[in-house]
């Protein structure tokens, strides 16, 4: 009573005096106050101070100005309000501090952002409400936005916890667990306190971790959309992102949403995401009058970790995704546009952790029923996954069943360069990410799935272009198009010459020894058998298989910052052709994360039945600074040699080029008039042995969110003059005109029942005549259980250069028509039951005919000659596929999977309503497919 009371005279002694101070917000953490005051002083140019005090027995830390007089002091909070801190202000009268704020430990050099301070001081605890029944048991919230201080996690004993896993905290042993806040929005970038609260626990045994997570929302604002695995939508989910290595060298991430559905991966430094991993770990989700909660349970056996058990410690990154105002909050505040990531998370203090040996078996039966070549087969195999220490994993797979129950996309390629698909096979993607030697070699950056399904925020627009990566193993090489050699009287079909191999097994195995990661890989193919004709008869053609062979090492160190140096070799060995691949790679991250660079060195040693012996050498690189958050700068030099080839096992656009790339870009987020505003500069110039510019230009991007959550997207290129020196086929290089492209975009909150999307584009064509290209785009999700997905794209292309075999090129009049559909129907979280559809249909009119001349020059016109065939044609491509899967346990599945496709011959002057009831009624691909695959131990 005497405290309060000499609490009351001072405050009245200072308000009599008319001395002020200005209060620009209060902190738990002592080292968030001390960045806030810095940032203050020198927005304002004043002095600061950092008083700690307490609040109803909590430790506060109150971010002060000087003491002024009451007018000066209420001057001073008008400019910072105007200068961006609207939460300030005025504590009358000078109390005397409880005691000085601790000196915080200061992190390395950007390595967090300081959030906003809280507008307001709670009278009282700060306390989370526990959900449901736990109401009466307030849930003591332990606040910990400091991410130096590492989370110790308490220990349990299996037998001693029963937890169910149905996502109510209504455990006792969640009320005994220390919950921990601190999230910030960082998508849109702004680090500001989110409006709700998100309570998260965590505890473990020797089994695993568990986590339990308490999300603050009124309910009827709750998004609980259903997908297939790793789809990401806009709704609701929590997300944990662990750093196993404790170094920032690997991780991995696991996102629960609302209603049960799963995303999980592997992070690679510093923000190389992949979904290609799936693990078995369990999870669920429940709605509550005041939001909703989740529990995750995380095995240990499934995670890579190096060797060591006394004091494991773990990097952590917890986020959140609230859909319904499209933002991302996450602890610690690691926004995307920083520089930092992995190498930034948390701490978890998990002593102990010691995972012990792992075998689990996928033994599968499936059966197809092929009706377009009246054909069936049944196939049993076995998958095998064994760890048997926490460093080194083999995965076998005996008479493996490769064939996929997802169809690739439509793609119409009539250009020379090759169309990059990604990897869809379970045993490839397991451990696939130490084969990954650098950035441009991450798979999930160049999905062709544009649409709606791959969106948040505003719906994305389908597209038609995706710069394909360079990856020294393309595991889809592996069981792909076989390698036979054809007699020239004998006719086989091009979907019969691109079907995949069967192969006879596989193994791999990965591990981790200090700081040694590795990797091998091998497989071997049955021999292939083509079905053709020969003078009128069905004709086999017999091949020989081939055998595959790849090795991986990478040593990394850290510290202040990461370096790393790696070596991979890939081998094909073939009785027509040998191809052996070696490439060195180095990495560096410096300690405040804002350069990193990528390098590569490349060698191919191909030894050819036909073409010989040949030596090639190239060079890629990659370097990224990051000045500060929201601006990034990326520089890339390549160099290959006309003769350097890995893609055999490997993807690489071209050989034969040298140049330079550099990418631009400035995020600006939380203005008045809008959202959050991207821009973006890429520029590139490039040039083959001969000196000719191949490839260059300048590209300007603008992406412009709006409050209401819908976007516009620009797009301004601009193609100077250059050769082309591909398309021709090696019959020499022609000259091309300078190009414009321009395109606009716009799509609405996908948050919404009803989501669109609209695009426009024109663009030169090589010979300087327009196309044009339009787009519209529909997303429908009236119950968290259903949606519906449809694009359509559609170009006119007037003067279209398509090569027509040896020096001879022809220009055509053409109309595209490209529409898209899929629809999900859930049974439960782990039913569903999706159906796709995808056509691509065109028809050409010729115009024109042009050859290369000798000697390299402009394309040289001709007329052809009355006896010559019209080039004209049309071209009709459909993929339709009709899935049930049914999840019986984590990584085990029920599939039922019936695909119909076809690609129809020339069909000369059909109408696009014949080219499209044609592909539907005459099919070269009509399979069903009945499979089951189980897991058993783990």
């Amino acid at each position: 009573m005497k405290a309060l009371l000499a609490g009351v005279v001072l405050v009245l002694a200072g308000a009599a005096q008319g001395e002020s101070r200005v209060v620009f917000g209060s902190f738990e953490s002592a080292w968030y106050a001390e960045r806030h005051a810095a940032t203050v002083a020198d927005g304002l140019d004043i002095a600061t101070d950092v008083v700690a005090f307490d609040a109803a027995g909590i430790r506060r830390h109150r971010v002060v100005g000087p003491v002024l007089p009451e007018a000066e002091a209420r001057a001073l909070r008008d400019v910072a309000v105007r200068r961006g801190w609207p939460g300030a202000w005025l504590l009358h009268g000078l109390p005397a501090p409880v005691a000085a704020a601790p000196a915080p430990r200061e992190p390395s050099a950007d390595t967090r952002s300081t959030p906003e301070a809280r507008t307001a001081e709670p009278d009282g605890p700060v306390d989370a409400p526990g959900p449901g029944d736990l109401a009466e048991r307030r849930l003591t919230l332990r606040s910990t936005a400091d991410p130096v201080e590492a989370i110790v996690v308490p220990r349990y004993a299996d037998r001693d916890l029963d937890i169910v896993l149905d996502g109510v905290l209504d455990e006792g042993v969640w009320a005994e667990t220390p919950g921990y806040d601190g999230m910030r929005v960082i998508q849109p970038d702004t680090l500001v306190e989110p409006r709700y609260r998100t309570v998260v626990r965590y505890l473990y045994t020797e089994r695993g971790l568990y986590v339990g997570a308490w999300m603050e929302q009124p309910p009827e604002t709750l998004l609980a959309r259903l997908s297939s695995r790793d789809e990401h939508i806009n709704r609701d989910n929590f997300g944990i992102t662990l750093d196993t290595s404790g170094e920032g060298l690997y991780g991995f991430w696991f996102t629960i949403n609302l209603g049960g559905t799963v995303m999980d991966g592997k992070v690679e430094p510093e923000r190389e995401f992949t979904v290609e991993w799936d693990g078995p770990w369990e999870s669920a989700t429940a709605p509550l009058p005041d939001g909703w909660s989740a529990e995750v349970f995380l095995p240990w056996s499934m995670l890579s970790m190096p060797p060591g058990t006394e004091d494991r410690e773990m990097g952590i990154w917890v986020d959140r995704q609230v859909a319904h105002i499209d933002e991302r909050w996450s602890w610690p505040a690691l926004p995307f546009t920083a520089a930092r990531f992995l190498s930034a998370f948390g701490r978890l203090k998990v002593p102990g952790v010691a995972p012990r040996q792992e075998l689990s078996l996928f033994p599968y039966a499936s059966t197809t029923f092929d009706q377009a070549r009246n054909d069936e087969e049944a196939n049993v195999g076995l998958d095998v996954f064994w760890r048997p220490s926490v460093g080194f994993q083999v995965t076998g797979a005996v008479n493996p069943d490769f064939g996929a129950v997802e169809s690739d996309d439509v793609v119409i390629n009539l250009t020379a360069r090759e169309t990059f698909f990604p990897e869809k096979r379970l045993f490839f993607l397991e451990g696939s990410e130490i084969f990954t030697t650098t950035a441009r070699g991450q798979i999930t950056s160049f999905s062709n799935n544009q649409g709606s399904a791959q969106s948040t925020g505003a719906r994305r627009t389908a597209v038609s272009f995706v710069r394909p990566p360079t990856m020294v193993l393309n595991t889809r090489r592996i069981g792909g198009k076989g390698l036979v050699d054809i007699p020239d009287d004998v006719r086989v079909p091009g979907y019969e010459q691109a079907k995949p191999t069967d192969l006879l097994g596989a193994i791999k195995a990965t591990g981790q020894a200090g700081p040694l990661r590795y990797g091998a890989l091998t497989a071997i193919e049955d021999d292939p058998e083509l079905l053709g004709e020969k003078d009128g008869r069905d004709f086999v053609v017999e091949g020989d298989g081939r055998s595959f062979g790849v090795l991986r090492g990478l040593l990394e160190s850290t510290g202040d910052g990461r370096r790393s140096v790696g070596y991979i070799g890939t081998v094909l060995d073939h009785p027509l052709r040998q191809a052996i691949v070696h490439g060195v790679d180095g990495h560096y991250l410096s300690g405040g994360g804002k350069l990193k660079a990528d390098v590569q060195l490349l060698n191919s040693d191909i030894d050819d039945s036909v073409a010989g012996e040949e030596l090639g050498y190239g060079l890629l690189s990659d370097f990224r600074y990051v000045p500060r958050r929201g601006i990034s700068h990326q520089f890339g030099l390549d160099y290959f040699d006309d003769t350097f080839e890995m893609n055999d096992m490997g993807f690489r656009g071209r050989n034969d080029m040298r140049g330079v790339r550099y990418n631009g870009t400035i995020t600006r987020s939380g203005m008045k008039r809008f959202r959050q505003w991207r821009g973006g500069l890429r520029g590139g110039y490039f040039q083959n042995g001969k000196g000719q510019v191949m490839r260059s230009g300048i590209f300007l991007s603008n992406n412009l969110m709006f409050h209401n959550r819908s976007e516009v997207r620009t797009q301004f290129n601009y193609f100077p003059p250059r050769w082309n020196d591909i398309e021709s086929r090696g019959n020499g290089a022609y000259r091309e005109d300078g190009r414009l492209q321009v395109s606009a975009a716009y799509g609405t909150d996908t948050s919404k029942v009803l989501s669109w999307s609209v695009q426009t584009e024109v663009q030169q064509e090589e010979l300087g005549d327009l196309d044009y290209l339009g787009g519209f785009g529909v997303t429908f999700k009236p119950t968290d259980r259903f949606s519906f997905d449809f694009d359509l794209l559609y170009r006119y292309r007037e003067n279209w250069l398509i090569h027509q075999g040896g020096r001879e090129f022809a220009t055509f009049r053409a109309k595209d028509w490209q529409p898209k559909m899929a629809m999900d129907l859930f049974i439960s979280a782990r039913q569903q039951l999706r159906l796709t559809m995808q056509w691509a249909g065109i028809r050409g009119h010729e115009l024109a005919s042009y050859r290369v001349p000798l000697g390299d020059g402009d394309l040289v016109a001709y007329t052809k000659g009355p006896d010559d065939p019209s080039a004209d044609f049309t071209i009709s491509r459909l993929t339709a596929q009709l899935r049930y899967r049914w999840q019986i346990a984590p990584l085990s599945d029920l599939w039922v999977v019936y695909t119909r496709g076809s690609n129809l011959p020339d069909r000369g002057y059909a109408t696009f309503s014949e080219l499209f009831e044609d592909a539907l009624n005459e099919p070269v691909i009509d399979v069903l497919v009945v499979k089951l695959r189980y897991r058993f131990g783990g």
